[in-house]
């Protein structure tokens, strides 16, 4: 099936994306005002562009509106979530559970049909990422409480944010839902992060502004990609291969952050190799 290779192919380079933007993230020193420019450039590059798609019409802007809510949650969860442990031990916990309730969703609010080998796959795909964000210092230990707490609440708004933009785009095209998610989100978000952060969030921002132009545009790209795949693809399929993001976090956190990678997490990122390959073969 032609959309199924290209939502498969969109996907995986997608996974690559956003761990590359996560890992963006992680690098920098202040976070928040890294969030603060994304926002702000996604909303400016996204103004011109409402003129050229469709309008959202009846129901579309429920969607857009509940996306908003969600993803303003889910991006200053990640980077409190970022500033309590390493990437490589908190991004594999994060990105293994969004696909529970992305599965529960694309059953219950979708009807989409899934095999029981399937169901299985999606699930030794959460197993692996669970075990490779709890494989530290080469035995397996529990992370720090707060580091599970944060990890935890970014992958159930992982899970419930791809449930909802995944069937928004089934509704409506994902490039008016992009451009139309990306410009209201930026009001209450940055609302939020100069009362929380102070009158000197502006000049914090402007020094964190090249690196997080950077990460925003690495971000806008995968996301972009990740719509479209979830348009074409099967949504909780989908949302599991998206958790190959893991493998490339792993290359990331070790070569260019440093950060040590364990035989634990190894056989964690083989393990949602191993389920990404029987998701798409069964």
């Amino acid at each position: 099936m032609p959309d199924a290779s290209l939502a498969t192919a969109l996907i995986l380079f997608s996974a690559l994306l956003h761990a590359s933007w996560n890992a963006v993230l992680k690098s920098g020193k202040d976070r928040q005002a890294m969030i603060g420019v994304l926002n702000v450039s996604a909303s400016i590059v996204s103004l011109p562009m409402i003129f050229l798609v469709p309008t959202p019409s009846g129901e579309d802007w429920t969607w857009i509106g509940i996306s908003v809510a969600v993803h303003l949650a889910y991006q200053l969860s990640l980077a409190r979530m970022m500033d309590s442990a390493d990437y490589s031990l908190v991004y594999p916990i994060s990105r293994g559970l969004g696909p529970l309730v992305v599965t529960a969703a694309a059953l219950l609010l979708l009807g989409e049909p899934l095999g029981a080998g399937q169901i299985l796959a999606i699930f030794v795909i959460i197993a692996g990422a669970v075990l490779a964000g709890f494989a530290s210092a080469d035995r397996l230990r529990a992370p720090p409480l707060q580091a599970v707490f944060w990890a935890c609440l970014v992958g159930l708004l992982i899970g419930v944010y791809t449930s909802i933009d995944g069937s928004a785009v089934k509704r409506m095209s994902p490039l008016t839902f992009l451009f139309w998610s990306n410009l209201l989100i930026m009001p209450p978000m940055m609302a939020f992060l100069y009362r929380a952060e102070g009158t000197e969030f502006s000049k914090r921002m402007i020094v964190a502004t090249p690196r997080a132009l950077v990460m925003t545009f690495i971000a806008y790209c995968g996301y972009t990609l990740a719509l479209f795949a979830f348009r074409f693809g099967n949504l909780a399929e989908i949302a599991a291969l998206r958790e190959t993001s893991i493998l490339f976090a792993a290359v990331i956190g070790g070569f260019w952050l440093k950060e040590r990678i364990t035989v634990g997490r190894l056989i964690g990122i083989a393990i949602i190799a191993v389920g990404a390959i029987a998701l798409k073969s069964i």
